[in-house]
């Protein structure tokens, strides 16, 4: 159990919140929401014990450990890594069995870790909290360079784990499947919603409204008192000027209401971004054919035709960014990669990297639109999250998500037909995930995205492509081979139950039949004991009962036979549809 006694945590110049009182129990599953910069990553490391600078009570009663967003090493190699925390025998086993579930081989259990890509290593430090097993886990944005296959996983064990978690995500869709109770930090206040996530969403939705409603009210009520004072003075007698006097009292108690209302749990204004429209292409808008590069990738080949929004999907390391490369021109490469009629292509990826570091967000904007007044490029900045001062922040002080945003926003003002994007939503929070959906929603052009968010390309994509073994395939939907392996699990089991029915039918009619082939002999004899009977009989009374007897044992007895006739003839039926089927 963990306990948070008045726990305030503030910066120089910033508050982040403060007196927050909670418990958080053995098995609570909680996401920690919040826009970039509001605290959620120095709460989580306020509990871990690594932020030691807050005032109040954290109080941990178990083992809780700590993954943080930037994926540090205590070894290495996996093995040693995992090997460092693995001290019972049992735990040794577990080491081999979790590392081969995850999917490494054995001959990279020796490798150095610093080889290993950013989903590789999130997947290790994943893999070994539960070697450690903690009562309790707190994970920082765990879903960022995980492909959708290793989301999937990571789901299950979360789902598998015994004890409790908190974490800080981005990602939707895995929030929707892991999480049941959502702690949002607002306006220098923390909330907390003890219900799934679109109860949660429904919740926050309902206490915006009526925040919303009570300032209204408050504030129209402030207006009337003015109006009705200012009435009162022009009038001027002295009755009026009593009036006057005693409303202005009315209109000071209103006024230190509404400064010391409670904080508003704010609804930042709506990130929408409106996209210029882009030039028509042709229908034709890029066609790969026949590209294979340095044994990765082998003969790939599809089109993108005009409007489509295409992802681009498949495990860490299959090659997807590398096909953006190539296709951006960046790699050399077998095969042709053809833009069609007046395509016109931005690779966001690109303009990351060209944004100065020493530009302000301001500065950014004002070169793709130098003819403008400042109120517009402020305007502009703000629709993708850069509001206020914070449009003179830095490129350098920005997060990686913000960069994102602020590159695909300067991307959008040169008008491109042809939008390529390589895991944009990486290190961004989350309303700037649903203005990017938004965007792309809106957006005119042609669209393709490398991205394992699966909400966000289920939302935004028409099509999906996934790069298996070097090769690409069209797929109906983003989780296609992780449910076509579903499919083939319950396949199996259904197989499976099916042959332990088939047994247990077959079990079942050999029983009835050995008890009815019983019956038949029981039925005989006594049918033989009546026929000797009889015949020593000159009883004519006694005769007739013998004889009725008899008819009545020889009618079970045709029933008996036929019912054995009939079992014979399904377990033959059986047999022979079981051997058709194996």
């Amino acid at each position: 159990m963990i306990s948070l006694r008045s726990v305030s945590i503030e910066f120089p110049g910033k508050m982040l919140f403060s007196n927050f009182n909670a418990t958080i129990f053995p098995k609570d599953r909680i996401g920690l929401m919040g826009k970039n910069g509001s605290g959620k990553s120095t709460l989580m490391k306020a509990i871990a014990g690594v932020f030691k600078d807050y005032h109040g009570e954290i109080n941990i009663s178990g083992k809780v450990l700590y993954m943080d967003q930037y994926r540090t090493f205590d070894a290495k190699t996996p093995f040693e890594y995992y090997m460092n925390v693995a001290d019972t025998p049992e735990k040794e086993k577990q080491v081999r069995s979790i590392l081969k579930g995850l999917g490494f081989n054995e001959e990279d259990w020796h490798r150095d870790i610093s080889t290993f890509s950013g989903g590789e290593r999130t997947k290790l430090q994943l893999g070994r909290l539960f070697v450690e097993e903690p009562d309790f886990l707190l994970l920082d944005e765990p879903t960022n360079f995980l492909d959708i296959e290793a989301i999937e996983f990571l789901k299950k064990l979360l789902l598998s784990f015994k004890g409790g978690y908190m974490i800080i995500s981005h990602d939707r869709d895995f929030l929707r499947s892991v999480c049941n109770k959502f702690w949002e930090i607002n306006n220098e206040t923390i909330w907390t919603f003890d219900m799934p996530y679109d109860r949660y969403h429904e919740e926050r939705k309902r206490i915006i409204e009526t925040q919303q409603r009570q300032v209204a009210n408050l504030q129209r009520e402030i207006q009337r008192l003015r109006e009705i004072i200012e009435r009162y003075k022009k009038w001027g007698r002295d009755k009026f000027q009593k009036q006057a006097k005693s409303r202005e009292k009315m209109l000071e108690r209103m006024l230190e209401e509404l400064e010391n209302m409670p904080a508003l749990y704010l609804e930042e204004e709506e990130k929408r971004i409106e996209i210029p429209v882009p030039e028509s292409s042709g229908y034709v808008v890029l066609e790969v054919k026949n590209v294979s590069w340095n044994g990765l990738l082998k003969n790939v080949s599809f089109t993108i035709h005009q409007g489509d929004k295409v992802a681009l999907i498949g495990p860490n390391g299959s090659g997807k960014s590398t096909l953006l490369k190539i296709i951006a021109g960046e790699l050399q490469h077998e095969g042709t990669v053809t833009f069609g009629y007046k395509v016109n292509v931005a690779y966001v990826e690109q303009f990351v990297d060209q944004l100065d570091l020493e530009n302000t967000v301001f500065d950014e904007i004002f070169e793709e639109l130098p003819d403008q007044p400042d109120y517009v490029i402020r305007a502009y900045a703000g629709r993708f999250g850069f509001k206020g001062e914070n449009v003179f922040k830095t490129v350098a002080e920005l997060s990686g998500g913000e960069r994102q945003i602020l590159a695909l926003a300067k991307v959008l003002l040169r008008k491109p037909n042809l939008l390529i994007l390589d895991e944009p939503t990486n290190h961004m929070d989350l309303e700037t995930v649903e203005a990017l959906e938004d965007a792309l929603k809106e957006y005119k052009g042609s669209v393709l995205i490398v991205s394992h968010d699966l909400e966000l390309i289920r939302n935004v994509c028409n099509r999906f492509l996934t790069i298996k073994n070097g090769t690409l395939i069209e797929v109906e939907e983003p989780l296609y081979f992780s449910r076509e392996k579903e499919r083939q699990e319950k396949r199996k089991n259904f197989e499976f139950e099916e042959r332990k029915k088939f047994r247990n039918l077959v079990k079942s009619i050999g029983i009835k039949l050995e008890q009815l082939e019983e019956r038949e002999k029981e039925l005989s004899r006594a049918i033989d004991e009546i026929s000797k009977h009889m015949l020593h009989t000159n009883d004519y009374q006694e005769l007739m009962a013998l004889q009725s007897s008899k008819e009545e044992l020889e009618t079970q007895l045709l029933e008996v036979m036929e019912e054995i006739e009939k079992l014979k003839l399904e377990l033959k039926r059986l047999t022979a549809s079981n051997a058709d089927n194996s």
